[in-house]
């Protein structure tokens, strides 16, 4: 029954690579469950086997690709000895993870676009505390130096914080002025932490 098992979880974790690659190149409407079954060396009635939908197979793709897995527990780990440098640190940390997964904003836009956030407002119940909990130890290792906004908000504006920059990243890359680039999320932290007015 274990080596049954340890078989199927070696085909799912194969459906899941094979489908990962496929979306982030063909995106969602490109890529075929036939596509999908030959790029994971399985015969179509293999992979229904495994999953239902088309739609199944990209919300378990989502999930498990997500970089959260490895973004949640490096800011955990942020170091400093002030707010503002276990903050600058925690920022390091995510860009760091995050741009060795540059499929991530792949599968962002698809999730967003062709289905509306619905997986990802599943993964935010989970995700969530996590970053509230987080907070809230940051907010006790600064003794009174955050300004009391809800906790909830604060994750929220840091996660947008590293959406904007991504996403301008991508839209504008290399076209952009050397200003608009250089030391971009130095910047970026520097206007979340101390404000734009003077």
């Amino acid at each position: 029954m274990e080596e049954s098992l340890s078989r199927g979880e070696q085909t799912r974790n194969a459906i899941l690579q094979a489908a990962h690659d496929l979306f982030v190149q063909q995106g969602y409407h490109g890529t075929s469950m036939r596509q999908i079954a030959k790029q994971a060396g399985l015969a179509l009635g293999g992979l229904y086997n495994h999953f239902a939908s088309k739609e199944d197979v990209f919300q378990a793709v989502f999930f498990t690709y997500h970089p959260y897995h490895e973004v949640l527990p490096l800011i955990s780990g942020s170091q400093g000895d002030s707010v503002d440098a276990v903050v600058r640190d925690a920022a390091r940390r995510m860009v760091e993870a995050v741009k060795e997964r540059p499929d991530f904003m792949n599968l962002m836009f698809i999730e967003v676009v062709e289905f509306k956030s619905v997986h990802a407002r599943q993964l935010m119940v989970e995700l969530l505390p996590r970053g509230q909990a987080i907070l809230q130890r940051f907010a006790q290792a600064g003794q009174g130096q955050i300004r009391d906004f809800p906790p909830l908000i604060v994750v929220r504006s840091f996660l947008g914080l590293f959406f904007a920059y991504y996403i301008t990243e991508l839209v504008f890359g290399e076209a952009a002025p050397p200003e608009f680039r250089d030391g971009a999320m130095d910047h970026f932290l520097e206007i979340y932490l101390h404000g734009l007015l003077k």
